[in-house]
């Protein structure tokens, strides 16, 4: 019998350049500063330079698609955001107080220059009663149709199960998904696939296949699914398994981007509490993936969402820092490889309160969606789970920043 415990080594992927690694450390010093009680930074240290533990700020536009209300919808989250025609369009999911409870449905409004908007619009209708709760899995839209992605589940009973993030009894769980060529009338398919969670619908792959990724609800591992070249996006997709991972962690939410070597880069929230993202990646256009590792990449334990800009570099928005369960900083790394994230900016900082509380809503910045458009990059998030904003950032104006 051995003495000692036995020692577990692992494999971390690191994707964060030596700069932004040395900038990160400075942040987290910040960050803790402020936590600890001081929110002026020369009370903690006299002498600090000026910008240091910040990002440079993007200048980003924004408006209020949704403003949570305590009489009708006090809680917004789960958002999404595309472009069909002239009209953008943004969906998400509104419950009445509290977070994933019976009667949340998933609504949706549009705007013609992506500063007014209308007012929403029910996509899929829940009454409280039938114990059904809907979350908004995505969009996706061709030229002339668009596609809303909604996860259903039987009430998960979160008043009686463990705490935790995802406190779930035993909901089953199905993928709808509903289709517009006039964003009035909606065709619904219904559970075109079982036991999957997801919150980003699919997007095209070079060899033009739609992919995401989501997780199966039975036992926590990755699912990609896959609708092939020339598919029906309202069909059934397969359903490609990721084995679990050596590495511990524990996939929740994915998302992605392309490189021009093909390779697809699938990141995940990691459910094991890490702070920090997990990485799977496929050289086939998604057929078939790497085990699931561990990277270097800071996250909050929150959604993040990645992307490829119209001039090559690669993006990854969200809460891009390892402090648990802080999301008042919305942040945004850059590649120009999509190997090697080198520079990071803030998009938004700053305390925030909810007006309404209500079980899992957090202050701060949430769950952001992105949608490339020419030079600019799109970003919609909630703010304290009750509102919907988006915001516009011309990239152009950080072609040449180094950080």
């Amino acid at each position: 019998m051995d003495r000692y415990p036995r020692l577990i080594t692992q494999q971390i992927v690191n994707v964060v350049g030596p700069a932004l690694t040395a900038r990160l450390c400075d942040f987290r010093m910040r960050v803790g500063a402020h936590n600890a009680g001081y929110p002026h930074i020369a009370e903690w240290h006299p002498d600090v330079p000026a910008g240091w533990g910040t990002f440079p700020p993007c200048p980003m536009k924004r408006s209020v698609i949704y403003r949570g209300d305590a009489a009708t919808w006090s809680y917004s989250h789960h958002q999404a955001i595309v472009k069909i025609g002239d009209r953008y369009v943004a969906s998400w999911s509104n419950g009445l107080v509290h977070e994933d409870h019976p009667g949340q449905e998933v609504h949706v409004a549009t705007s013609t220059d992506c500063r007014t908007w209308s007012t929403p619009a029910v996509i899929a209708h829940t009454p409280a009663a039938t114990g059904i709760v809907r979350n908004n899995s995505g969009l996706y839209a061709t030229h002339d149709r668009l596609y809303a992605y909604v996860g259903v589940m039987t009430d998960p009973g979160e008043d009686t199960a463990t705490p935790g993030m995802t406190c779930f009894a035993q909901p089953t769980f199905s993928l709808d998904i509903y289709a517009t060529d006039d964003l009035t009338h909606w065709a619904h398919h219904a559970s075109v696939c079982e036991h999957i969670y997801l919150f980003e619908g699919p997007r095209l792959t070079h060899g033009g296949r739609l992919i995401c990724c989501g997780s199966d609800e039975r036992d926590n591992h990755a699912v990609i699914l896959v609708w092939d070249a020339m598919a029906d996006p309202t069909s059934s997709p397969r359903m490609i398994h990721i084995p679990p991972s050596p590495a511990g962690v524990v996939p929740t939410q994915g998302t992605w981007y392309q490189t021009d070597n093909g390779r697809i880069w699938m990141y995940v929230r990691n459910g094991g509490v890490s702070s920090r993202l997990g990485l799977t990646w496929s050289d086939d256009e998604g057929d078939t993936w790497s085990p699931l590792h561990l990277t270097d990449f800071p996250n909050t334990f929150s959604r993040a969402h990645a992307g490829r800009l119209t001039d090559g570099r690669c993006y990854i928005v969200g809460n891009n820092y390892d402090v648990f369960l802080d999301r008042r900083r919305l942040l945004m790394a850059l590649s120009d490889d999509g190997y090697t994230f080198d520079r990071q900016y803030s998009l938004l900082e700053g305390a925030t309160t909810r007006r309404i509380n209500g079980l899992h809503k957090e202050d701060g910045y949430h769950y952001p969606s992105t949608f490339v458009e020419g030079d600019r990059l799109i970003v919609i998030y909630s703010v304290n789970k009750e509102d919907i904003e988006v915001g516009i950032v011309d990239m152009r104006a950080l072609l040449e920043e180094t950080v």
